[in-house]
């Protein structure tokens, strides 16, 4: 069991012995008889629907003054959305990710089946059966849309521009922003759903999860990590700034040593411009077909046997949906990259 793991599980028994060791209260002498079984969970369940309800009139008085609200989406145009949305059409399966982290399970996503193979996502297999799939990313099926009676369409600028009308007619319709950090994407849609509360937990939570992974890997912080992904024989996409900023942040991400000479943009290099980089650790994140495939082809090469982390044995991979750079992404990469990190130690 990896430290991280072992680390978030302790905090859990913490809090959990903390709970258990607190002393009873005495009881008065005009305390009245203990309660059944039957009454006392009668008066729990009492309890919870009184809260319940308090909180039911606490989200109708906060849309009464929260909603309506004008979004300003990444096409730049002004879209009014009357109430807190509630049923989503997706029209990528990667914007599934932030909504889920929302707790929103969205009735439509395009390319459904696709989400479903996600690692990220495999928690959500349950309320993910029950959302419909609206067709291709790049061709959604607008009957399949419009039986489903959304109150928000989440669209791709750049993909579904030409659709913009259609989807409008049918409902409030919003182009997604292209923020590079993955907090930042998931105020945007709380802006957008009204789950500014929901976000700030969230990013709390996720942010513990990077804490600890930066304590656990800070022994290695001398040591340079390169994450890749495989674009065709000998030629790699590097994973990294803006979207993966993460991987490198020493205050609030992995804190990981980037190797020296990194492009910050991201950008494609071939097999010797990756061995001058030299990295000491190196994560393939692609499918694992993709990921095989790869370095089935590389076995041979001298060139890449040269590489530092191709002689440690500290070549490692990562699912294909930390890709997507959600908030979900970040958790699943804190996870399988520190279980393989400390495998090799």
């Amino acid at each position: 069991m990896s430290r991280f793991i072992r680390g978030m599980l302790a905090a859990l028994l913490a809090a959990g012995m903390l709970v258990g060791c607190a002393a009873p209260s005495e009881p008065s002498e005009q305390e009245p008889q203990k309660q059944t079984a039957d009454e006392g969970q009668a008066t729990d369940r009492a309890a919870a629907q009184t809260t319940a309800d308090e909180q039911t009139q606490e989200d109708a008085a906060e849309d009464a003054t929260a909603w309506p609200r004008t979004y300003v989406d990444g096409l730049d145009r002004e879209v009014v959305i009357e109430a807190r949305p509630e049923r989503i059409v997706a029209l990528h399966f990667g914007y599934s990710e932030y909504l889920l982290a929302l707790g929103i399970t969205p009735v439509g996503v395009a390319s459904l089946a696709k989400a479903q193979t996600f690692k990220t996502l495999e928690p959500y297999s349950a309320e993910l059966a029950a959302a419909v799939d609206v067709g291709e990313v790049t061709a959604p099926d607008l009957e399949r849309i419009l039986a489903l009676e959304p109150d928000l369409i989440i669209a791709s600028p750049g993909v579904h521009d030409d659709s913009v009308e259609a989807l409008s007619e049918i409902a409030p319709t919003v182009f997604k922003k292209n923020y590079t950090v993955w907090n930042e994407t998931l105020d945007d849609y709380a802006q957008m759903l009204g789950r500014e509360s929901e976000a700030e937990s969230y990013t709390e939570s996720t942010q513990a999860i990077l804490d600890t992974v930066r304590a656990d890997l800070a022994p290695l912080s001398d040591k340079t990590f390169l994450f890749l992904r495989p674009m065709g024989k000998s030629v790699f996409y590097i994973a990294e700034w803006p979207g993966y900023s993460y991987h490198y942040d020493r205050e609030t991400g992995f804190g990981l040593l980037a190797p020296e000479g990194l492009p910050q943009g991201g950008e494609q290099i071939a097999l010797e411009a990756l061995a001058a980089l030299n990295p000491d650790y190196l994560f393939l994140q692609d499918s694992a077909e993709n990921d095989q495939q790869a370095l089935t082809d590389l076995e041979s090469s001298s060139v890449w046997a040269s590489i530092a982390a191709v002689q440690q044995g500290h070549i490692g991979e990562l699912d294909i949906s930390v890709n997507t750079e959600s908030p979900l992404a970040v958790r699943l990469a804190a996870e399988q990259l520190t279980e393989q990190v400390e495998g090799w130690d």
